[in-house]
């Protein structure tokens, strides 16, 4: 039976759309030098683009209406933030358990919060460079994907630093979870699945 759970902060449309963003830029990075897989590249590109909305209006509609609540960048910074204050005029403690711990901690939202912001640079300067052809804002995408695999290396450092400090796969936690779910929430990750299996069925027919 389905039960409303108030303490999930990566509920089944969060582990979701993380696969698919993970996938999706996985499959656009790879496509993107090739000319022959331009359409494919393109269809990963607004992929992102669509996942990334859903990801926003999940923000605000979990809390309401599925009775989670999916970190958002206010959170992140709550863990940056004390960090910065308490280690920036302490080097003495940089190489302390401690401050490793806060360090891989910090590191990997800042990570997430650089993934957020540039997947919708990246996407439209993509989007921009199909439409204009213009060589310039090629570049300007190229520079956006390379600083977006930049966050996700970032990310996936910080996570298994974190991993072996706390000695626990962290990662297991955004793939798989053991909590029930509203019906709002299993509604919600159908109809994602829906929407994006439409574009891609329209997109590419």
């Amino acid at each position: 039976m389905l039960q409303r759970t108030t303490t999930s902060s990566t509920d089944l449309l969060i582990r979701f759309l993380h696969i698919v963003i993970m996938l999706s830029f996985t499959g656009a990075y790879l496509t993107g030098d090739a000319e022959e897989w331009h359409q494919i590249h393109m269809a990963f590109g607004y992929t992102l683009g669509i996942s990334l909305i859903l990801r926003i209006l999940w923000q605000f509609c979990a809390p309401r209406l599925a009775h989670t609540q999916p970190s958002g960048p206010s959170r992140r910074l709550q863990v940056i933030k004390p960090f910065v204050q308490r280690y920036w005029a302490q080097p003495q403690q940089w190489l302390s358990p401690t401050f490793l711990k806060a360090a891989s901690s910090s590191l990997f939202q800042l990570s997430i919060l650089g993934i957020f912001l540039l997947l919708p640079l990246t996407v439209l300067a993509g989007f921009l460079t199909d439409y204009t052809y213009s060589h310039t804002l090629k570049e300007v995408h190229e520079l956006f994907a390379n600083l977006f695999l930049a966050s996700v290396l970032l990310h996936l450092a910080a996570l298994t630093l974190n991993s072996v400090l706390l000695k626990k796969w962290l990662a297991k936690r955004m793939f798989w979870g053991t909590e029930s779910h509203s019906w709002f929430t299993l509604f919600a990750a159908i109809f994602s699945l829906g929407v994006l299996i439409a574009f891609w069925f329209f997109y590419l027919s």
